[in-house]
């Protein structure tokens, strides 16, 4: 099928590719990208948003926020589920990130020191949600796998820690949560902020043509009929 410009089935351009067809996206196009692809897999529309809000994060702090998207969408459907429950699945970041974030302020999750996740599909995508957790609560909380740990101040921040890079390229792995006795509010210098780093990480053509290809599922291909009544030949007058 031959394309037509505004064509409603085209996310938008085609993708400007660099060295070794690696695709450059703004931090919105991340957002918007991975939201509408997120949606084509059958999220719901708040859960889709907050994949394309934590892409954009990733991305903004040098990580392959698109490719755990499209990781977390090629598992099959994973329920969310009550946090710490027995279940054979995974737990999905997404569903179990905005639970946390929802509850951030609440006893059941400030009130404790310790939380066993339990095992978590793709976690490098759980972090943006931990970071906004930690914020919204003014309490730290550090990020727990075996011996690998990463925490995030009150306000939100985190080092650029070597463990950053190392959750974000986990398939899958038991996770807990901890809150320090007796923190206080962070009150240092920002050492990780919503700044873009001076180039953003390249996605590979290839994710970037399946994130298109599965946000084009919920598109709807143009026809002659929806053709006729667009534009301004029509009255509006009633």
């Amino acid at each position: 099928m031959t394309q037509q410009a505004h064509d409603p089935t085209r996310l938008g351009a085609s993708p400007i590719a660099g060295a070794a067809q690696a695709v450059r996206l703004s931090l919105s196009e991340t957002q918007a990208l991975c939201t509408k692809a997120a949606r084509g897999a059958g999220f719901d529309w708040g859960h889709a948003e907050a994949a394309g809000h934590a892409a954009q994060w990733l991305a903004a702090r040098g990580l392959p926020g698109c490719e755990m998207v499209l990781n977390r969408l090629r598992l099959d459907a994973m329920r969310p589920r009550a946090i710490g429950a027995r279940h054979p699945a995974p737990l999905c970041p997404v569903h179990l990130g905005t639970a946390l974030v929802d509850h951030a302020r609440l006893p059941v999750i400030s009130g404790q020191t310790v939380h066993a996740l339990g095992e978590v599909a793709v976690p490098g995508l759980l972090l943006p949600f931990l970071a906004t957790t930690a914020r919204l609560g003014a309490r730290a909380l550090r990020l727990c796998a075996d011996d690998l740990s990463l925490t995030f101040h009150a306000d939100g921040t985190t080092a650029h820690d070597p463990a950053l890079p190392v959750f974000c390229g986990l398939a899958r792995v038991q996770l807990r949560v901890t809150f320090p006795h007796g923190t206080q509010p962070w009150t240092g210098p920002q050492t990780q902020t919503r700044t873009q780093p001076a180039e953003l990480p390249g996605v590979p053509l290839p994710v970037w043509r399946a994130l298109d290809a599965i946000a084009l599922r919920v598109t709807v291909p143009a026809s002659p009929g929806s053709a006729s009544g667009a534009g301004s030949a029509g009255s509006d007058n009633d």
